[in-house]
């Protein structure tokens, strides 16, 4: 096996160390930049090396001890080692690399702000979707790394809510107890995935099977546990996981369950998309609030349940494709009161068209996704002043900035940690009408 000496230079979008093997761009994992590092080379072809580090020669002054005993083979979390402070300065880093490479804007005068971190930065993931293996004559959560036949166990992961970790280990108990078999693909049996959400501290739970469904008794067992206040079950047997496309039968317990939020209550269906970390969540939302003034027209498109807009007294319009989110959104809206807001369950870009003809709106806000073509001549059509623009990706950001910027200044660009210990930021960027 061939064996290097390497300097890291810097980190890669995935948070992989970058360094060089005789003028060729080697991709290092667990390097941190500064370090010198002694590694195999695992993978060569013609424009890059992999490689694998073997020993540390001079360490990094912002390494420290992972805190996730998976971390070796796991690779779900690539920051693990790597400095609280450095996770933030990597991130906004991030940001600058995506708008050089992929705009044509002065990326000096780019405002982009520090990465506003977490004060939770593990045990935060509210939401787990986990594949089901079968493994030392038990079935267990777990994911196989991709390129190897290692299992990482997934029932006591340090970024997953320890409430989740503590149910899936007794649900992973009770499964065993009936003998439930994990999914085999030939015969399109056994189960899939569970997937959980702890809301305000109950449980959903999720089970993805073949077409055998799930064993009642082991259900029933799981239901009397106390933090599982719902059961639902659905069957996938195609290689796609868009298991929303399927209706969810209700085994045990509510339907929907309640959820705090901005001084007020809302109600959870389980299809919904309930935030991963709603702390940094509800940050966000309450950062774009602070740039609508009370008194200004808005048109929200891929709104959700409509967390924020339900917290807002403006004249407001919000748009999703997802029929459950709307359906949800105005079950909320009754119960809150709120008379406000038109909800719209339809074609993002179909409705914004429909809806910029109708009327101009002071604001446009992009919860998520991309300013599509369609979106941003909707944007300049209309003549928007002001446009608030979510991405979880700096190079599909970058670009999009680059298509509005005859049209459009970037005023300020907020990033946030959403996700701790990963090489995911977010970004807040709000534009102004030149």
């Amino acid at each position: 096996m061939r064996k290097e000496k390497v300097e890291i230079k810097k980190l890669g979008i995935n948070g992989e160390g970058i360094g060089y093997v005789q003028k060729k761009i080697c991709f290092i994992e667990n390097a941190l930049p500064g370090e010198i590092v002694e590694i195999e080379i695992v993978e060569e072809n013609r424009k890059y090396l992999k490689g694998k580090v073997v020993g540390y020669v001079q360490k990094s002054s912002q390494r420290v001890s992972s805190m996730c005993k998976e971390n070796k083979f796991c690779q779900g979390c690539s920051l693990l080692n790597l400095n609280y402070k450095g996770h933030l300065d990597f991130k906004k880093n991030l940001i600058f690399d995506a708008l050089r490479k992929h705009s044509e804007l002065n990326v000096g005068k780019m405002p982009v702000q520090n990465v506003i971190g977490a004060s939770k930065t593990k045990g935060y993931k509210k939401v787990v979707g986990l594949p089901v293996a079968y493994f030392n004559g038990k079935v267990c959560v777990g994911i196989y790394q991709r390129g190897t036949k290692y299992l990482t166990f997934m029932n006591n992961c340090a970024m997953q809510d320890p409430l989740i970790n503590e149910v899936l280990v007794k649900i992973e108990n009770i499964l065993n107890k009936h003998k439930v078999r994990d999914y085999n693909d030939k015969i399109k049996k056994g189960l899939r995935f569970i997937k959980m959400r702890n809301i305000d501290g109950a449980i959903q739970v999720l089970f993805v099977t073949g077409t055998n469904g799930i064993k009642e008794e082991a259900t029933k067992e799981i239901s009397l546990l106390d933090e599982v206040k719902s059961i639902f079950w659905t069957v996938n047997t195609s290689r796609y996981q868009d298991f929303e496309l399927q209706g969810y039968k209700k085994i045990y317990g509510q339907s929907t369950l309640p959820y705090q939020a901005f001084d007020q209550q809302y109600v959870y269906s389980m299809k919904s998309d309930f935030p991963v970390h709603p702390e940094m969540e509800l940050k966000k939302l309450e950062i774009i609030k602070s740039f609508i003034p009370t008194n200004a027209s808005v048109l929200s498109l891929h709104c959700g349940i409509g967390l924020m807009e339900l917290s807002m007294n403006n004249d407001i319009v919000a748009i999703d494709e997802k029929n459950y989110h709307i359906k949800d959104a105005k079950d909320n809206a009754k119960f809150l009161h709120r008379e406000n807001i038109q909800f719209i369950c339809k074609n993002v870009e179909e409705a914004m068209i429909s809806q910029c003809k109708k009327r101009t709106f002071d604001y446009v806000v992009v919860h998520s996704g991309e300013l599509t073509p369609s979106i941003q001549q909707s944007l300049i059509l209309s003549k928007v002043k002001d446009v608030i623009y979510v991405s979880d990706h700096p190079s599909s950001m970058a670009k999009d900035l680059d298509a509005v910027n005859n049209y459009y200044d970037v005023e300020t660009m907020i990033p946030l940690d959403m996700y701790p210990n990963t090489a995911k930021v977010e970004v807040i960027v709000k534009l102004h009408r030149k």
